[in-house]
């Protein structure tokens, strides 16, 4: 809600500007007399956030070096106490490698053990929570607490499995974080000759062990303070703020195990410290505003002054702006009366200057615009006549085909079938023509045209003609382009067949072949010779709408249509060898006819 607000009061502020000369030229006259206060206050706000900002990096680069100091001594002091079990030849007789040395019986081993633990705890029970010792040996895991002292044979912990440990000959040297603000150092002990694992010590330290120095890190108080790993996993914050610090960037600071810095990022500054031989890293993040709130002062005043000289440029350039920007009011209110639809105003006193040229320009507009409406006029009258002759270009087809339909009743009527017959394949042609409810049809549509283009050509050639038709029954629902059998067909009378003295066959074959359509057109007559064919070829595969095709014009047509409906890749083929015919091929995609669409 409050970005919309500030939005749409930014678009009012900025509107008048946009167009307005008159405030153009106000707004140049403000920006003349603020730039320089501006650029003035910019600066001087820069150099005391850049003092300052050195000074926060120089102060918390110490306390973070110091931190780190810190760290590592209380990690050495935990890390005696790892070693004051490791290292007793009581619990480790043969970490050495030598296979007979003086060892404790069980009973006194595990009293030993339990006795060492208990001494160790309670010297550091401040800081350390548990103490566990594994012995392989004895396959037992001893645990000290504050709660009691214990052995189990349940050899697997959350900060390590000493079952599966114990198979591996690797040393284990972890640091593990856990969920209640405390964290787990956990050694193994090898031996020295093969490195057999011989036992281990787990030890849980609490994290407030380091509260002290993390309270004196933490000098600013928005400032952010926790401890991550080596992998960028936090893994305590004593403070518990919301980052602003993204898991990313925590990775790549940490890529570099051993060197500290900072980064100067646009949210703040972003110090990190190693220690603990890199393990773990101290990160602190301080914000911008903590270094910019030095500054406010000085941008306070700076700004008080750039609004005071403001509101006296802006008063100057009103009474400035008022002359000058006179003529383009008058301007813009032509051009309103323009906006509802009044055509005939215009400027007769014209400027010389450059107000004058925009002037004319409107004047020559405005006659443009008459002139265009004039030529869209006439253009909507010149389209209703062509729809008007377009119905009328309709009723002739309309009343041929009727006509034909009484003279095939009228032949019926004087018994001569053969007449009404040839004259019912004339009608249907003519009603297959006007229907005009899709440039799509069925393959059952096109051939019951083609059959009746056929009858009519029996009349004229009687038993000469011998028509042979091979169609799949899943083609025929498939559709194509209408008209597209029929001209092929022609051409086999016109070209093909006319002037051969032998029996005319005609073969029309379709099958489907996966996910298309082959639908060929073959005749026995004269054939086509090589030139010929090779041109007919190469006017297929180029796009013209020449109309001077000569007998090639229907092939190309047909060829024409299927390319724009379905692609390049379909269309016609032509092949024929001279005195044994001509097959002409079509090549179509299986697209049957949708549900919703009906037949007609």
């Amino acid at each position: 809600m409050a970005l919309r607000v500030l939005s749409r009061l930014s678009r009012l502020i900025l509107q008048p500007f946009q167009k307005s000369l008159r405030y153009k030229l106000m707004l140049v006259m403000v920006v003349i007399a603020v730039l320089p206060l501006s650029l003035v206050t910019l600066f001087a706000a820069n150099k005391s956030k850049d003092s300052l900002s050195s000074e926060v990096i120089r102060s918390n680069e110490a306390r973070m070096e110091w931190a780190a100091e810190y760290f590592d001594e209380k990690f050495d002091q935990l890390n005696g106490v790892t070693y004051s079990l490791l290292l007793d030849k009581s619990l480790f007789p043969n970490a050495s490698g030598a296979v007979n040395e003086r060892e404790l019986d069980s009973s006194a081993l595990y009293a030993y053990t339990v006795d060492k633990l208990r001494v160790l705890y309670y010297a550091n029970n401040r800081n350390i929570s548990q103490i566990s010792l594994y012995l392989k040996t004895l396959n037992r895991l001893f645990i000290v607490d504050k709660d009691a002292s214990r052995y189990t044979d349940q050899l697997r912990t959350p900060s390590a499995d000493w079952g599966e440990l114990a198979k591996s000959r690797q040393t284990v040297s972890l640091l593990r974080n856990n969920q209640n603000n405390t964290f787990t150092i956990v050694r193994s002990m090898n031996r020295f000759e093969n490195r057999e694992m011989l036992g281990g010590v787990a030890i849980d330290v609490r994290w407030t062990m380091m509260k002290s120095v993390l309270d004196m890190l933490h000098s600013e108080p928005d400032s952010e303070l926790f401890i991550v790993d080596a992998a960028g996993n936090r893994m305590y914050d004593p403070y518990a703020k919301e980052s602003s610090i993204d898991a990313e960037t925590l990775k790549q600071v940490v890529a570099n195990p051993s060197e500290p810095g900072n980064l100067s990022l646009k949210k703040g500054f972003l110090f990190y410290q190693p220690t603990v031989s890199g393990q773990l890293w101290i990160i602190k993040f301080i914000p911008i505003q903590y270094v910019t709130k030095g500054a406010s002062s000085t941008l306070n005043f700076s700004l008080f002054t750039a609004v005071a000289f403001t509101i006296v440029a802006i008063a100057l350039s009103i009474a400035t702006a008022y002359f000058t920007t006179k003529p383009i009011i008058r301007l813009t209110k032509s051009m309103k009366a323009v906006e509802i639809q009044n055509f005939d105003v215009g400027l007769l006193e014209l400027r010389r200057d450059e107000i004058g040229t925009l002037e004319r320009r409107f004047n020559s507009m405005l006659g443009k615009i008459r002139e265009l409406i004039q030529i869209e006029y006439k253009a909507k009258i010149e389209k209703r006549t062509a729809q008007v002759k377009a119905m009328q270009a309709q009723i002739n087809p309309h009343f041929l085909h009727n006509a034909l339909q009484s003279i095939g009743g009228f032949a019926l009527s004087r018994n001569v079938p053969e007449i009404n017959e040839h004259v019912r394949a004339i009608s249907d042609l003519f009603r297959y023509a006007i229907r005009m409810k899709s440039d799509l049809v069925t393959l059952a549509d096109e051939l019951e045209h083609v059959d009746n283009y056929l009858r009519i050509q029996k009349l004229r050639f009687q038993n000469m003609i011998n028509v042979h038709l091979d169609v799949d029954e899943d083609c025929l629902a498939c559709r194509l382009p209408k008209f597209s059998l029929q001209p092929l067909v022609e051409n086999c009378f016109i070209h093909g067949l006319e002037g051969k003295m032998e029996q005319w066959v005609i073969t029309i074959r379709a099958e489907r072949v996966l996910d298309e359509v082959e639908i060929s057109i073959a005749d026995n007559g004269v054939g086509i010779d090589e030139e010929r064919l090779e041109e007919i070829r190469r006017g297929l595969a180029q796009e013209t709408e020449d109309p001077e095709r000569g007998d090639s014009m229907g092939m190309s047509n047909v060829n024409t249509r299927i390319k724009l409906l379905f692609g390049e890749e379909y269309g016609l083929f032509v092949s024929s060898i001279g005195g044994e015919g001509t097959i002409v091929k079509i090549l179509i995609p299986a697209m049957e006819r949708s549900k919703e669409e009906g037949l007609e």
